[in-house]
């Protein structure tokens, strides 16, 4: 499955960085969860979502001529 995030004045909102951030929840024992969100050029969050498994996380490279 795939998610595409569509973004209004994409150029000028660029995203310079994915964030995946563990979570413990206090209230069930310590559980973990990972919270997922973009940061844009301009400060803004977007956010991705949130799963209760451990995201494997990689690189890709696209050379568009």
């Amino acid at each position: 499955m795939t998610n595409i995030i569509k973004l209004n004045n994409a150029i000028n909102n660029s995203i310079t960085e994915i964030r995946i951030e563990e979570v413990r929840d206090v209230d069930f024992n310590y559980k973990p969860y990972w919270y997922i969100y973009c940061v844009l050029k301009n400060g803004k969050r977007i956010e991705v979502g949130k799963s209760d498994i451990r995201p494997q996380c990689y690189k890709q490279l696209a050379i568009y001529n």
